[in-house]
């Protein structure tokens, strides 16, 4: 595992449960300076449910609460949540234990780009939250490429303010796109324009990717 991996992942697992506080117990500065988390989920929710029965990835599942929400609120199937912080992994389990849905989710402690999936494709995946953490953002669109039949989802940061302001607080690097990186990246993963959307949300940008 890189350094810069390693320093993601203790950053994470020491901050789990806020993290899951800003989906379970939003105040008012989340719901305002946060928005985007919110509203990249209502993109992947949204996508989904589009596929009938969709069996989805979840990368950087985190607590668990956007797969959960993917159950919820557009019917998948099923749900894999993968997450390289252990703390993670555990909340997840016990937010779907205690959602009812752990039938229908499993939550796997792992790198997506190095994890071993076999023969598996999922109908739907996404990324939210993740490509801020990334060093090789190409490599990890192509692995979603690969591992998804018909629509991922991804959210991209963009520079400024908030950027800035994340930096002065974070112990891990972070990493910021434009417009023009986000097309280039989706190209040299074998997505051209035509099959690319993107979407304004707070803070950057989502990109729903059709196969």
């Amino acid at each position: 595992m890189s350094r810069i991996t390693q320093t993601a992942r203790e950053y994470w697992g020491n901050r789990s449960l806020i993290f899951s506080n800003y989906y379970k117990k939003p105040s008012v500065f989340d719901k305002i300076f946060r928005r985007g988390i919110y509203e990249r989920i209502a993109v992947a929710v949204k996508e989904c449910k589009d596929i009938q029965n969709a069996s989805a990835l979840d990368i950087g599942s985190g607590p668990g609460l956007n797969s959960i929400s993917l159950i919820r609120n557009a019917n998948a199937s099923h749900v894999t949540g993968i997450d390289f912080a252990g703390e993670m992994i555990d909340l997840a389990n016990k937010a779907a234990g205690s959602e009812g849905v752990a039938d229908r989710c499993d939550f796997i402690l792992g790198d997506a780009l190095t994890y071993d999936f076999g023969d598996k494709k999922f109908d739907f995946s996404m990324a939210l939250g993740v490509f801020d953490y990334i060093a090789d953002a190409q490599s990890l669109i192509k692995r979603m490429s690969q591992l998804t039949k018909q629509v991922f989802v991804i959210s991209w940061p963009e520079n400024g303010l908030r950027m800035f302001l994340r930096r002065q607080r974070y112990t891990c690097p972070l990493y910021h796109y434009n417009i023009e990186n986000i097309i280039d990246l989706h190209i040299k993963a074998s997505i051209g324009p035509d099959r690319l959307k993107i979407v304004k949300i707070g803070g950057g940008w989502a990109t729903i990717a059709k196969k």
